[in-house]
């Protein structure tokens, strides 16, 4: 279990790293074409890279998001539930979102499959989108990890977990 948590936060951990990476190269290419356009010569492209790199930084981000317990929650039943039946709505809540990133996770990747086959590419820069689709399908891969983690230690804490 321990290995398997580590192991997780690890990887969380990187995802999150490359999204800040790439939030801090968006915020570089922005300023770059904000000034060069002033100058007469925006950057070509701009917005096509924008949308790419938003989607992986939200896409890469997620996890550690959900590692650290920092999304929102709706305290609504949390509040009045306590002991195991918390325990028993926490790890259903987990589930459904399990569920839910398993299908994403697997859309997206035949998302990659399909967009590689057809070739299809961005207007302007004709850069390819089976990449973004193939990161995003990683991404709820390894949200699919955390959850996982988060059920598990659910279980093992007894349900004192949140």
């Amino acid at each position: 279990m321990e290995v398997f948590y580590n192991a997780t936060k690890r990887i969380t951990l990187s995802a999150n790293f490359i999204a800040g990476l790439i939030l801090a190269l968006m915020m570089l290419l922005t300023c770059s074409d904000v000034i060069l356009r002033y100058l007469g010569k925006p950057i070509t492209g701009t917005f096509e890279l924008m949308s790419y790199a938003g989607a992986i930084v939200a896409g890469f981000a997620i996890a550690q998001t959900s590692m650290d317990g920092a999304h929102v929650n709706v305290d609504m039943l949390t509040g009045v539930v306590h002991g195991k039946a918390l325990m028993a709505l926490n790890i259903c809540t987990k589930l459904i979102s399990l569920g839910v990133f398993v299908i994403f996770t697997y859309a997206l990747f035949l998302k990659g499959i399909d967009l590689y086959n057809t070739h299809e590419v961005s207007l302007t820069l004709q850069v390819p989108y089976y990449p973004v689709a193939y990161g995003l399908s990683l991404a709820s891969f390894i949200e699919c990890l955390v959850l996982l983690t988060q059920i598990f230690k659910i279980i093992a804490e007894g349900g004192k977990h949140e």
